[in-house]
């Protein structure tokens, strides 16, 4: 079942709504949001066109998906034979996204995240949709759930595989290949175990002298 969505993107009085039919939940809509932006950068004060680019970017998206499965089909049906038969994908450029009317959640909605992404603060702001019955959709209210920059911040690579990305470091595990733990600083806090028990880790001291270096650079 697919996870719906609206997207609002505003500045000033001014917004427009889009439904999302897919992949609805914050994992999947915040970093697509992001890369958007990032990719509409130099239109991303001006609405009209930031809505207009919106649906070529990801129709675009779309097509380039259709175009590679289509590909990997051929490569199917030259092992199996031409009884080889997969539905097309088109549908996913023809529908998916769709303008609705800018207002909050109705009672009567079956969305179950609703997104504001504002041009004027450079937010992206998540809501999911709070009912008391799920099943007959009664009392649709929209229940915070978290607030992103409109564009990533970019990632640096520090000493010692240590990343910074915002405010957040990324220091890798001394033990476990592969293994990275997100490290803040105000507030200090890790999300490893160690952390959790003692307030303090070597990820937290790592980060904070890794700190010294992302200022110099």
């Amino acid at each position: 079942m697919s996870t719906r969505s609206n997207i609002r993107i505003q500045s000033g009085n001014r917004k427009f709504q889009i439904y999302r039919h897919w992949d609805g939940y914050p994992e999947g809509v915040v970093p697509d949001l992001q890369e958007f932006f990032a990719w509409n950068k130099g239109r991303n004060d001006d609405l009209s066109y930031t809505i207009a680019n919106f649906f070529y970017f990801f129709k675009r998206s779309a097509e380039e998906n259709e175009v590679e499965q289509r590909k990997e089909d051929k490569k199917i049906e030259e092992f199996t034979g031409p009884r080889w038969k997969n539905p097309t994908h088109l549908s996913g450029i023809l529908t998916g996204y769709g303008i609705v009317e800018a207002q909050d959640p109705e009672p009567e909605t079956w969305i179950e995240w609703f997104y504001v992404a504002d041009l004027d603060e450079r937010t992206i702001t998540c809501y999911e949709i709070g009912r008391t019955d799920p099943l007959v959709c009664e009392h649709a209210e929209l229940v915070f759930h978290s607030k992103h920059p409109l564009v990533a911040p970019e990632k640096r690579l520090l000493a010692n595989g240590i990343a910074v990305v915002g405010n957040k470091f990324e220091v890798p595990s001394k033990t476990t290949p592969g293994q990275t733990y997100t490290v803040t600083l105000e507030p200090a806090h890790c999300t490893c175990a160690g952390f959790k028990y003692r307030k303090t880790c070597s990820h937290l001291k790592a980060a904070i002298v890794a700190s010294g270096e992302a200022v110099a650079q």
